[in-house]
């Protein structure tokens, strides 16, 4: 049986409202693309993770409608769209030939070596013929992880060339396909968990974990509520939710233990470390097509102060009466070191889940937890902690607007409309705004720091320069100089070092907003 696709070419506003009228003229399919796609004009449709771009389709948009050959003829249906109102040029017309579409897509996956002797083998291929190859049988689904991609070979290439893994204990977070636990117990891992977001993930990593005869526990997360702690964490996530993750991940790497990251671009690699340095100090273990792993051990501080502790029970169950005064003395101030060199090392991260909790606990919380630190801070060289957390605020609005000169050779100025909001019920300090203007080739030309000094609303004195309570949303309208070549922007929201140069980003939150700045027809 053959098909018949019709393409479209039509304007942006036209693509979304003729894809419906072509499914109900019996379009079996309909599918939009970038009609200056493969060329210098090709223009992608940003998006954050989890978001829906700005823009729904391009400036000029194909609309391609699959058709039965049997159905309507393009004549027929070009008809029934003008009657329809559309005012629409005639469709070119192709046949596509039936195919086994099965075996042209299984024969798009080969087997895949991604280290000395791990193999990612589909079921319809057979293994290769290596007696020391480790052979996993994993098909492309609905879940992400079949060994193709450079973040997921990477995280493989260190469980191989880690022999030590033998009854170690492993958590892979975000587990997708769940080939990671599988990888690390056919290479003789002990006790695997996976965990992941996805309740589809999670069942196709079950049925993975069978095929491949190894017993792994995949979970949701809301299943998880050991919190068991782990020789070896993996996660092969992106970089934004690996840094708000990174609290809860440390807490479950065991003492000694080892954390591995990946799913993070060489130019974000920095910024993923500097998240973690609370808590463990992280090394590019490796990169690959611009993708690196991060991994680092456990500082054992505490695990040492624990056996320490457990020898001086022991030799005081010996002594006399007075020193085993001693022994209990010196236990509890050991117990007292540890405890203060514990909340020291991760006080940036428990002051934000405080801030997270509801807000009758909230406040209790945080109080005790102010006063802890301050005393803290009296007798150890830390400043005092102020919430800096990316997950409360939302850019809901960030439009530049252009006032061309009024004569040749004048200044180009511009207003910067700004809505954002701390979705946070704590509060939370104000973030940098990075403003970066862009020519008509997308080249950034300059870039202006924002402080909330600069960007918060002048005329508002409600509002703390230091930070805010939310939930709140903040509207302001920043005036500025433009240079003439202003054509684009891009805006950052950034948490700055206020002991160094404005220059020194110790945080950032991925672009949020990219677009053409509207001309000002005032």
């Amino acid at each position: 049986m053959a098909f018949r696709e019709l393409v479209f070419t039509v304007s942006e506003d036209l693509a979304e409202n003729l894809g419906d009228a072509l499914m109900e003229l019996g379009a079996l399919s309909i599918s939009v693309s970038d009609a200056a796609a493969d060329t210098e004009a090709e223009k992608p449709l940003y998006g954050e993770p989890g978001l829906t771009p700005d823009r729904q389709a391009w400036e000029q948009s194909q609309v391609i409608a699959l058709f039965d050959e049997d159905g309507l003829t393009a004549a027929e249906i070009s008809l029934a769209l003008t009657e329809e109102g559309f005012q629409v040029n005639a469709p070119t017309e192709r046949s596509v030939e039936e195919q086994d579409w099965v075996r042209l897509t299984q024969s798009q996956f080969d087997p895949i070596q991604v280290g000395q002797r791990l193999w990612v083998v589909p079921s319809w291929h057979e293994a290769p013929n290596d007696p020391n190859a480790v052979c996993l049988a994993v098909d492309p689904g609905l879940a992400f992880g079949t060994g193709s991609h450079p973040t997921t070979k990477l995280c493989m290439q260190w469980l191989e060339e880690h022999p030590d893994l033998a009854s170690k204990t492993l958590l892979d977070y975000g587990c997708g396909s769940g080939i990671l636990a599988i990888a690390a117990k056919r290479l003789g891992c002990g006790d695997a968990l996976g965990v992941d977001i996805d309740p589809q993930a999670v069942i196709s990593a079950k049925d993975n974990a069978l095929r491949n005869e190894v017993t792994v526990d995949f979970r949701l997360p809301e299943e998880d509520t050991a919190d068991s702690q782990h020789d070896v964490v993996v996660a092969n996530i992106l970089a934004n939710p690996l840094q708000v993750l990174a609290p809860a991940l440390c807490q479950r790497i065991a003492p000694h233990g080892h954390i591995v990251l990946s799913g993070i671009l060489e130019r974000q690699a920095q910024e993923v470390i500097d998240t973690y340095e609370p808590w463990i100090k992280l090394h590019v273990w490796r990169e690959c097509d611009g993708w690196v792993c991060l991994t680092g051990q456990l500082n054992a501080t505490q695990s040492e102060a624990q056996k320490k502790t457990l020898k001086t029970t022991e030799s005081a169950s010996t002594h006399s009466r007075k020193s085993r005064i001693l022994g209990v003395s010196c236990l509890v101030l050991l117990s007292l070191l540890v405890l203060t060199e514990l909340f020291y090392l991760t006080r940036h991260g428990l002051a934000l889940q405080l801030a997270k909790l509801p807000p009758a606990l909230q406040e209790p919380g945080l109080k005790t937890f102010k006063t802890i630190d301050g005393w803290l801070c009296q007798q150890l060289p830390c400043e005092d902690i102020a919430l800096r957390d990316f997950s409360a605020w939302a850019i809901e609005l960030a439009n530049l607007k252009i006032n061309p000169p009024t004569k040749a050779g004048a200044e180009v100025t511009g207003i910067l409309e700004l809505q954002i909001r701390n979705k946070l019920d704590a509060y939370v300090v104000w973030p940098h705004i990075l403003l970066s203007i862009t020519d008509a080739n997308d080249a950034v030309v300059t870039e202006k720091l924002l402080t909330p000094k600069n960007w918060l609303p002048e005329d508002d004195s409600s509002i703390d320069l230091k930070g805010s309570k939310g939930p709140l949303e903040v509207s302001s309208n920043v005036f500025m100089n433009l240079p003439n070549t202003a054509a684009g922007f891009r805006v950052r929201l950034l948490y700055v070092n206020d002991n160094a140069p404005q220059t020194n980003v110790e945080d950032s939150k991925e672009s949020s907003v990219q677009q053409t700045p509207s001309p000002n027809k005032e």
